[in-house]
C-alpha cells in the first residue's frame, strides 16, 4: 500500500481492517451457534499486534501491511454436537472487538484533523 500521509495512519488503518475482520468471523461464529459440527473461528489478534509492533520499530520506509491470521479458536469446548461457539465467549469477544475497533478509529480521526489544522494554520 502506497504511504498517503505517515507510516502510523497506515498502520492505524491495516488494524482498523484487522478488526473489521474479527467482526466478521465473530459474527459468523454467531450466526452458526446452533450449526452441528461448527468449528469457531478466531483472528490471531496477538500475531496481528506483534506485528504491528515490529513494523512500527523497522525503518519508516512504508508499512507493507498486516495480514490477520483466521485459525480455529484454541480455547473452545467441543458440544455434544460437535459445534464448539460459545455464545457468552463470542459476545464477549464482539464487544471487546468493536471497543478496539472505535478506538483505532478515533485516533485516526484524531490524527487526520491534526494534519487539518497544521494545513490550515490553525
Amino acid at each position: 500500500m502506497a504511504t498517503l500521509f505517515d507510516p502510523t495512519s497506515d498502520l492505524l488503518s491495516d488494524m482498523i481492517r484487522a478488526t473489521t475482520v474479527r467482526h466478521r468471523i465473530l459474527s459468523s461464529n454467531l450466526a452458526n451457534v446452533e450449526t452441528p459440527g461448527y468449528e469457531a473461528q478466531e483472528v490471531d489478534f496477538e500475531k496481528v499486534f506483534a506485528e504491528a509492533r515490529e513494523q512500527s520499530a523497522g525503518p519508516s520506509a512504508g508499512v507493507p501491511g498486516i495480514q490477520p491470521a483466521v485459525r480455529p479458536d484454541p480455547d473452545v469446548a467441543i458440544r455434544r454436537d460437535g459445534n464448539t461457539v460459545d455464545l457468552d465467549r463470542q459476545m464477549v469477544k464482539l464487544a471487546e472487538n468493536t471497543l478496539w475497533h472505535n478506538g483505532l478509529l478515533q485516533i485516526l480521526v484524531n490524527r487526520m484533523n491534526l494534519m487539518k489544522q497544521a494545513i490550515k494554520g490553525q
